[in-house]
């Protein structure tokens, strides 16, 4: 089964996001991006979805981080911020996509499988 590492420092939204995609993958969450870098050196999920604004550090520099580790690794942003320049700079530090807040679960799930389906080739 596939593994899946969702990232956010809301644990309503995690909690949301674990339920809906566990019977199709393997679910880790994080709430901190300490916990977060930990967890994906640990595990090496197929695919991340990282908050942009997490309480202490941005979610653009764990996904720098993240590139550092394995930049095999596709991760998808999910940001409150409508404004393209934030999406644009995700993009631009190596994030597979993006979507917004709040997510729609049909929208992730298509994100999802095109992120594993790319790892693959």
């Amino acid at each position: 089964m596939k593994h899946i590492l969702l990232v956010d420092d809301e644990p309503e939204l995690l909690q949301m996001l674990s339920s809906h995609f566990a019977d199709r993958y393997t679910i880790d969450t994080a709430t901190s991006s300490a916990a977060a870098v930990a967890r994906f050196i640990q595990q090496r999920p197929d695919v991340v979805f990282l908050d942009v604004n997490m309480k202490g550090t941005s979610g653009v520099h764990v996904l720098k981080l993240f590139q550092e580790a394995d930049p095999r690794v596709p991760v998808i942003m999910v940001t409150a911020n409508s404004e393209i320049r934030i999406a644009d700079e995700c993009l631009k530090s190596g994030a597979f996509g993006w979507v917004p807040k709040p997510p729609r679960l049909v929208y992730m799930d298509h994100m999802a499988a095109m992120a594993i389906d790319q790892r693959r080739k």
